[in-house]
């Protein structure tokens, strides 16, 4: 790492520590310091991506977009769909059943088959630099570059078709609303719509694949998210870009699970919860015993759904 990288990273990491942290007084809710910590992470984050890593997207390429009529919905489990956690595989067939793009799920065997990352970055996965959850991050973004057409996580439950506003879009991605507390990141990436040649797409790649060429360790958790925010925050071509894309919060795709999960299941209730969305976010460490007779319960047990 050049010098110029270790004096920011380490003005970053005193910076935290004295305003998000020393500076942060206790009689503040725990709330508010939260709020302080993470505007305190995210602005010095942002100014290290700007200097370093911004600057690569200049050279993009703008091929211009492709239409396509056989868009695919792209998932991954890396130890395989048949290895996968319950609540997993009920999303996975949820996806089959609403939605009209065909389902495909990637593990760690057939990745391989559909995109070619550089070996510097796979190696950096299998020696645990970078951790499960950015390398999905990066093949997300990866695959929706090589082919266009949907991403969804592996741990969204779908209720509908994808919205046809959705599909007419270049790209679309949900911003982070206030249910879920990491709304500093953004924009959540569980949900993306791109269609192959997207130039914002391209220019968000760059910045993740370079960056993790170059670095082993992460800034955050959701650093790929900050890196699109300093990429339509600081580029004029993608803000422009970006200013085009509907805005719209991520909070309906999480109302579901973050409300009504453990109550007991009711067909009114569901309907109720998920009108807002084509899909709910779940998460499958929360449904490992799921309560007979609950949504959960229901949501993985019940093929009607």
């Amino acid at each position: 790492m050049n010098l110029r990288k270790a004096t920011l990273k380490l003005g970053f990491k005193l910076r935290l520590l004295l305003f998000g942290h020393i500076f942060n007084p206790l009689w503040r809710s725990r709330e508010e310091r939260r709020e302080v910590r993470n505007n305190v992470k995210t602005e010095g984050i942002i100014r290290y991506l700007r200097e370093f890593y911004l600057p690569r997207v200049d050279s993009v390429p703008d091929t211009g977009v492709v239409q396509s009529g056989q868009e695919k919905i792209f998932s991954i489990w890396l130890q395989g769909e048949t290895q996968a956690p319950p609540l997993v595989r009920a999303c996975f067939d949820s996806i089959r059943r609403h939605c009209r793009q065909e389902l495909v799920v990637l593990d760690d065997t057939t990745l391989g088959e559909y995109i070619h990352l550089p070996g510097t970055i796979v190696d950096k996965f299998r020696k645990g630099i970078i951790k499960p959850a950015h390398y999905a991050d990066i093949c997300r973004v990866e695959l929706l570059y090589e082919y266009g057409g949907i991403w969804l996580d592996s741990t969204c439950f779908a209720t509908a078709p994808v919205p046809q506003w959705m599909l007419d879009e270049d790209m679309f991605v949900y911003l982070a609303g206030k249910v879920v507390d990491c709304h500093y990141s953004y924009m959540q990436n569980c949900f993306i719509r791109a269609r192959k040649g997207s130039w914002l797409l391209a220019a968000w790649r760059r910045m993740i694949l370079d960056y993790w060429m170059e670095e082993n360790s992460h800034l955050d958790y959701f650093q790929h998210q900050l890196m699109f925010k300093t990429l339509v925050n600081h580029n004029p071509k993608a803000a422009a870009l970006f200013a085009r894309m509907p805005h719209v919060d991520q909070d309906p795709t999480h109302l579901l699970w973050y409300t009504i999960r453990e109550d007991k299941w009711s067909e009114e209730a569901f309907r109720n919860a998920t009108s807002g969305s084509f899909f709910q976010k779940t998460t499958y460490r929360d449904a490992r015993h799921p309560v007979p007779g609950t949504v959960m319960y229901e949501m993985i047990n019940n093929p009607e759904i």
